[in-house]
């Protein structure tokens, strides 16, 4: 059995001259790597975590199940109008990160997602009942306002319990909640399909009751199963909240206290790195967009049946989870998180390639480019971690997020729109796009990596905290925000 933390009263004879708790409250070893509190935290939280997000993607998912279920002849739809569904709820996405950003500086993040949980699971079950395209589009556009929290929540709860090195792994936990809600989406969508033709009901109906109803499960262990923060988290001993706060501090890493300052939107948005941030999502996004909206029509395209398309759209999930298990266990083993970004978008290059440009008669061969392409979602679990990890203090934190979740709705906007009826059923101008896009991705995380190390040099030589040049003229504004001591140790991490 794991060795547990000694549980004794903390008071303030316990803080030595450092800030720092003295060592007879943990035994020796615990107090080094604190990993049976750890392993605690990690039962509490990440299952949770990981149920929302993989939750939120079957959401997502569900409509490109829905598509080769007969959706579009049941709602009478025409041109476009699929790829508008999926527009529409990206659009509702981006703009909807301002007012959750509002709300998740204003209220506890565990309160805020689970209401938008619950609430996701009752729009979906009214998914069900639509009638036509107006209908379904409308209760797009609520659903994404809704599912616009998912992303700034999780990564600002995450940077709440764990230091950066730490927290890595634990993004890429909870994030292969996506591959999982592929692999899963594909079992419901084929499930569904098996009901009897003549039911009024149709399967794609019965898809999105059954999905809702689960979210709406989801939301009670949201709201009482979380804590709040770790002062409330009530399975935890004094000691061990009190550990935990300390490691965060002599970390730089935490969220500091809950404070809104516009000085810290100012720098957030005249940061270079969140701009870098935001385009390498667009660019990663897009192909990640395309893929999850069109990837059983695609492949239906193939010459497969509706019912095949949703098992051989499964097989993506266990490449997304692949890779993001793989990179995050390399990062936390010292590989460069630019690098393993970079290597990821290779096979993604390749499968681009693929798809794009191999004849529709070599099944396998168009097959294989769809699966190499789900490599791409590994990249986006790794920006969240990067936001957590390289904004420092609360607003800063929810500004970063909430500029990268509006990028990678940005980018699934563009994604489906390079889908057009007319181009179909090759989509070739959508394909050269994908390809294009994940180039330049390439070339971008490399910048980033570039500017971190010129950041941390010039710190280095300086003797000051690593920053932008607008954030050293506003730095003082922050401090009390922070929480942090030593702030002259902080380095961007890359």
């Amino acid at each position: 059995m794991a060795n547990t933390v000694k549980m004794t009263p903390t008071n303030e004879k316990d803080i030595g001259m450092n800030g720092k708790l003295s060592g007879d409250d943990y035994d020796v070893g615990d107090l080094h790597d604190d990993r049976a509190l750890l392993r605690r935290v990690d039962w509490r939280i990440l299952p949770v975590m990981f149920l929302t997000y993989f939750l939120q993607f079957v959401d997502k998912i569900s409509l490109n199940y829905a598509n080769v279920m007969g959706l579009q002849d049941d709602l009478h739809m025409s041109g476009n109008d699929f790829s508008w569904l999926a527009t529409a709820f990206f659009l509702a996405y981006a703009v909807a990160e301002i007012p959750q950003g509002i709300l998740l500086q204003r209220f506890p993040i565990t309160k805020v997602l689970g209401v938008n949980v619950f609430l996701w699971g009752v729009i979906l079950c009214c998914s069900a009942a639509a009638q036509n395209f107006a209908g379904m589009i409308a209760l797009r556009v609520l659903l994404g306002m809704l599912e616009a929290v998912i992303a700034p929540a999780l990564t600002m709860y995450t940077s709440m319990w764990y230091t950066r090195a730490e927290s890595t792994p634990r993004y890429g936990f909870w994030y292969c909640g996506l591959g999982m809600g592929q692999i899963v989406g594909g079992l419901i969508s084929f499930a569904a399909q098996h009901a009897p033709p003549n039911m009024s009901f149709h399967g794609w109906r019965i898809m999105f009751v059954v999905i809702g109803v689960v979210n709406v499960v989801a939301s009670i262990l949201v709201l009482f199963v979380l804590p709040e923060n770790v002062e409330k988290a009530k399975f935890l001993s004094q000691t061990e909240r009190d550990r935990i706060a300390q490691r965060l501090r002599d970390d730089q890493a935490g969220v500091g206290q809950k404070v809104f300052r516009w000085g810290s939107v100012m720098e957030a948005f005249g940061d270079l790195q969140s701009w870098l941030l935001v385009l390498l999502t667009i660019l990663i996004t897009i192909p990640s967009g395309v893929i999850t909206t069109f990837s059983s029509i695609l492949i239906k395209n193939f010459g497969y049946t509706s019912k095949q398309s949703a098992l051989l759209n499964m097989p993506s999930g266990v490449v997304s989870i692949a890779a993001t298990t793989l990179s995050t266990w390399a990062i936390a083993r010292g590989f460069s998180r630019w690098l393993a970004i970079d290597v990821l978008l290779i096979p993604t290059l390749l499968g681009s390639c693929l798809m794009s440009f191999l004849p529709r008669s070599n099944q396998a061969g168009c097959l294989v480019g769809i699966y190499m392409v789900n490599t791409t979602v590994a990249p986006l679990a790794l920006i969240f971690a990067w936001t957590g990890a390289n904004f420092k203090g609360y607003t800063m934190k929810v500004t970063g997020s909430s500029l990268v979740s509006a990028a990678f709705s940005i980018a699934n906007v563009i994604g489906p729109q390079t889908f057009q009826a007319k181009d179909a059923p090759a989509y070739i101008p959508a394909k050269i796009t994908i390809v294009a896009v994940n180039a330049g991705a390439i070339v971008v995380s490399s910048v980033l990596r570039i500017v971190y190390g010129r950041r941390n040099a010039r710190a280095d030589r300086l003797g000051t905290p690593a920053r932008s040049r607008m954030e050293g003229k506003l730095a003082n504004g922050r401090m009390a925000e922070e929480d942090v001591q030593d702030d002259v140790n902080f380095r961007y991490v890359y």
